[in-house]
């Protein structure tokens, strides 16, 4: 990511429905597979700017890993202190055998070139009895202006990333889409940009909202993790996976 985006996300990620829909699935999946511990060892992979890492530390000790040095002086402008600059795909893993008990990876495996090394490294780290939660963009006929402005490698297929976390030495224990009932208005967005809207320097697509806008889709993100706590939700911009190790 260029430095005008990563300041941008500094900037918004506080706020923004988006992320503070993110943090609330995760809380939600968290409270799901380990009730009310709070003493885990937790592993954001691709931390950002840091605001998610900063709420894991609710659930126990956080370390961060992310490929940008600007991204990691965000991260410790948080009071963020166990976070490293860090490119996952060179990374001696066994320096971190069976570590975490969980590891996110929301919204970064779309950055790695070689995405199943990085997920077999991650499973190095992964405690016998760990989880991996995953966040990715959905669907490649999505790509646009904002994937390269992230500098994305991918848009994944929902088959494709079960199947890469299987090949991977994982078992999936749920996956299902997210960010679903505003798609529509996403895919819309997306697809003007692609024909009008195209800049010589990429940027992302990330809108400011009046509050109560932003608010009311916050509302229909905690909506959507109760129906994906339930049962599959068969489409949307986002793939949600959790996964464990497969011990065989």
């Amino acid at each position: 990511m260029t430095s005008p985006e990563i300041e941008k996300m500094a900037n918004m990620e506080s706020e923004y429905w988006w992320h503070i829909g993110k943090r609330y699935l995760v809380k939600a999946l968290i409270k799901r597979h380990f009730e009310d511990k709070n003493d885990l060892n937790i592993l954001d992979v691709g931390c950002g700017t840091g605001a998610l890492a900063k709420f894991l530390t609710d659930f126990g000790s956080v370390t961060g890993f992310d490929m940008s040095a600007e991204a990691i002086e965000f991260c410790k402008s948080k009071g963020l202190n166990n976070v490293f600059v860090q490119d996952v795909s060179t990374l001696e893993e066994a320096k971190h055998s069976k570590k975490f008990n969980l590891i996110v990876a929301l919204d970064f495996l779309e950055h790695v070139q070689d995405d199943i090394l990085v997920m077999q490294k991650i499973r190095e780290m992964l405690s016998e009895d760990g989880l991996l939660f995953v966040n990715v963009p959905a669907h490649k006929f999505l790509w646009s202006e904002h994937d390269e402005a992230l500098e994305h490698k991918r848009r994944y297929h929902r088959l494709e990333l079960t199947k890469k976390l299987n090949d991977a030495g994982f078992n999936i224990v749920s996956n299902s889409y997210f960010v679903t009932v505003i798609s529509p208005l996403i895919i819309l967005y997306r697809a003007w940009g692609n024909i009008f809207g195209k800049s010589a320097y990429p940027k992302t697509s990330y809108v400011l909202l009046p509050k109560k806008l932003n608010d009311f889709f916050v509302t229909l993100l905690k909506i959507e993790t109760w129906v994906l706590l339930k049962t599959f939700i068969p489409f949307g911009v986002t793939l949600n996976v959790v996964a464990r190790k497969n011990k065989s």
